[in-house]
C-alpha cells in the first residue's frame, strides 16, 4: 500500500512519478477542501493523513505492496 500527495485537475487524479508505472488496482481519494476557513477541521485533516500514512506504510504490511 503507497500513501502519495496527487492533484485532481477536475476530471482525474494526476499522480506523482514515483507511482507511475504500478499496476491498475482500486485506490482510495480523498479530497482536501482547499477553500475551506475552518482551520481547525483542516487540522484535523492533516492529522488524519499522517496517522493513514503510518497506518499503511510499514514493514509489517509491506508484503501487500507486492500484490
Amino acid at each position: 500500500m503507497h500513501v502519495v500527495r496527487a492533484k485532481f485537475d477536475g476530471e482525474k487524479v494526476i499522480v506523482p512519478a514515483e507511482v507511475r508505472g504500478m499496476p491498475p488496482g482500486e485506490v482510495i481519494v480523498v479530497f482536501e477542501d482547499a477553500g475551506a476557513r475552518d482551520h481547525e477541521r483542516l487540522a484535523w485533516a492533516r492529522l488524519q493523513e499522517s496517522a493513514l500514512a503510518d497506518t499503511w506504510t510499514n514493514a509489517e504490511d509491506a508484503i501487500y505492496d507486492a500484490l
